[in-house]
């Protein structure tokens, strides 16, 4: 099974967040053959056409199953509410969940709304950064491109976190300044009548930056 990252993230008088990622190196029908019939339905895979996308649909199953296995918690699958965020079905923990063409992540946490995502620092995030930074957020950043892509994992993550729609990434959702070599920062969300910080958690892998926003 490939797991190649498996770790907790400790808070202080808190539940830990925990993590998995899973690196893509099965087939499709190896993929497949390892997920549970119940918790894999027919009406699922047909929603599904391009075969890269089932693929990561089947790991992002696996890693949250493998998690859920770590943890001692029964996996009777997925499924999405109303705005789209996914849930444990039978369960009351929470968790994110998150994939490029490599890898897939998935974290957990026994009560708290959580949010992840992971990508590669692309010319792309540089070209549409002023879409969802600050004035100040641009400044901060300083058109550094692994910056860049840590301002956007971040608030991708906490717009998952939030898991509702409506949400302008350059007003409601704000990220600290921070150094190159941080591994955890912070993020506020201010929405309605929310108006809290986050910590947010960076692992760097493979060329790719992976957040997670609890």
């Amino acid at each position: 099974m490939p797991i190649i990252l498996q770790k907790k993230y400790e808070r202080a008088n808190q539940y830990d967040i925990h993590l998995a990622v899973w690196q893509i190196t099965e087939s499709h029908d190896e993929l497949q053959a390892m997920l549970p019939s119940e918790i894999l339905t027919d009406a699922e895979l047909a929603s599904i056409h391009h075969p890269q996308k089932q693929i990561e649909f089947f790991c992002s199953r696996l890693a949250i199953k493998s998690l859920a296995d770590f943890l001692g918690i029964k996996y009777l699958g997925i499924k999405k509410d109303e705005f789209g965020k996914p849930y444990l079905v039978g369960s009351t923990w929470q968790m994110s969940l998150t994939h490029t063409s490599n890898y897939v992540a998935a974290v957990m946490h026994p009560t708290k709304a959580l949010g992840m995502d992971m990508e590669k620092p692309s010319e792309k995030i540089r070209r549409i950064a002023h879409k969802f930074l600050s004035e100040n957020e641009v400044i901060a950043a300083n058109n550094d491109l692994e910056k860049l892509c840590i301002y956007w994992s971040a608030k991708e993550s906490l717009y998952k976190l939030y898991g509702k729609r409506k949400v302008i990434f350059n007003e409601n959702l704000h990220v600290f300044p921070f150094e190159n070599d941080a591994t955890e920062i912070i993020g506020k969300l201010q929405i309605n009548e929310i108006d809290e910080n986050y910590t947010i958690f960076i692992e760097k892998i493979d060329g790719y930056i992976l957040v997670v926003a609890g």
